[in-house]
């Protein structure tokens, strides 16, 4: 779906006067194969991209493997108790070490048996004492390159991306009242694959779509004229959707707070962060969900032009889970997740569809889709340097 020259002269254009028309991607950047060869070097092989939570591997042995864009990597927690990210990419004959997830004191690869330290070193393959200038001293799994930000683990593929964390500091201030490096992964969801692109997935972030999508699920009690958004023109947008006042609840410390939460609140919270719930996009593949009780993480991973797999992180409180009826407070939280997103995966199937119309064009945005806007003029400068 589209010719490349034509894409990036639309983008060019975006991206010299900031969107300055606020509108759209061109329909032909969400399905174009040659786009996202690009996209995958420009985007996501050159800048930070979420893969899990570092509490997914908090003891000595975890480990995590995920295809992030093609690339298999492993999050391993060694036996001194460092994080680390490694190639799951065996140094024989490409097979992954390793699979899933779960707890081991080395990595050892099906194939052939060869066997890594947990820091990634070579420990042991076999008959290779026989090859004429094997030396297994100098063999390990590569490290890649990785940071964490409020508890979030990020890859850097290229290794060439600038840090991480300048360029969240200005949402480390917005947030800091809520202490998320602190918060543990509940459960873990993988949605599987669906069919539409990794954009068309950002551009379902705004709120403006509450008064029609989401009428009985988000509008009743956060009605989306009443978002906000901000950004500093890099590579986040955060967002805020405060409750009704009339759907507002009292808390057990006789504050307000959004209706809805199935854990105890942070306590320090502001009104607007006790009576809103955030989201916070940190480009290109992951946003949080931010509620008092509850985060909720959306991990997005491209497939394929087209085409993502999506993960959803359910995190909360150390504390919440001492609540003797924990599981079925985390059941409601996941159901009410599988009810929204079940109504977003209807619109944007049909919009992936509906992008190879004829008369499908660059769509005017409304002032409620700040966030889509900063989005397309993101997208243009990676793409168009």
């Amino acid at each position: 779906m589209g010719d490349l020259d034509g894409i990036l002269d639309s983008l060019r254009t975006i991206a010299a006067d900031g969107n300055a028309g606020w509108t759209t991607l061109p329909p032909a950047a969400f399905g174009s194969d040659a786009l996202f060869a690009l996209e995958q070097e420009r985007v996501f092989k050159a800048g930070w991209i979420c893969v899990g939570r570092a509490d997914q591997v908090a003891h000595p042995g975890d480990y995590m493997a995920l295809d992030v864009v093609g690339e298999p990597i492993v999050l391993v927690r060694d036996l001194a108790g460092e994080l680390r990210v490694l190639s799951n990419l065996c140094r024989h004959r490409w097979m992954s070490v390793c699979l899933g997830s779960g707890n081991a004191k080395v990595l050892s690869c099906p194939y052939h048996a060869w066997t890594y330290r947990l820091d990634g070193r070579l420990w042991a393959a076999p008959e290779m004492d026989r090859h004429p200038t094997f030396d297994k001293t100098k063999v390990a799994l590569p490290p890649i390159r990785h940071a964490v930000w409020q508890g979030f683990v990020y890859v850097n593929l290229d290794g060439g991306a600038e840090l991480l964390a300048p360029q969240l500091a200005p949402v480390d201030a917005r947030i800091a009242a809520y202490d998320l490096a602190g918060w543990v992964t509940a459960a873990t969801q993988d949605c599987g694959e669906y069919p539409w692109d990794w954009k068309v997935m950002q551009d379902n972030g705004e709120c403006y779509h509450h008064l029609g999508l989401h009428r009985d699920t988000f509008e009743a009690n956060y009605p989306g004229r009443a978002s906000g958004t901000w950004d500093n023109g890099g590579i986040f947008t955060y967002l805020w959707a405060p409750a009704r006042p009339e759907t507002r609840v009292k808390g057990g410390d006789g504050l307000d707070y959004v209706p809805g939460m199935e854990f105890p609140p942070m306590p320090g919270l502001d009104e607007g962060q006790r009576t809103s719930f955030l989201l916070v996009f940190v480009l290109p593949n992951f946003f949080i969900y931010l509620q008092p009780d509850l985060v909720m993480n959306m991990r997005v991973f491209p497939v394929a032009a087209g085409r993502i797999r999506l993960f959803a992180d359910f995190i909360v409180r150390p504390e919440a889970r001492a609540l003797p009826d924990f599981q079925a407070r985390l059941d409601r939280a996941i159901a009410f997740f599988n009810r929204f997103n079940d109504e977003d995966v209807v619109a944007n199937s049909a919009i992936q569809r509906n992008l190879g119309s004829r008369f499908a064009a660059a769509a005017p945005l409304s002032t409620l889709e700040h966030h889509n806007r900063h989005f397309a003029r993101w997208v243009a400068k990676q793409l168009t340097g």
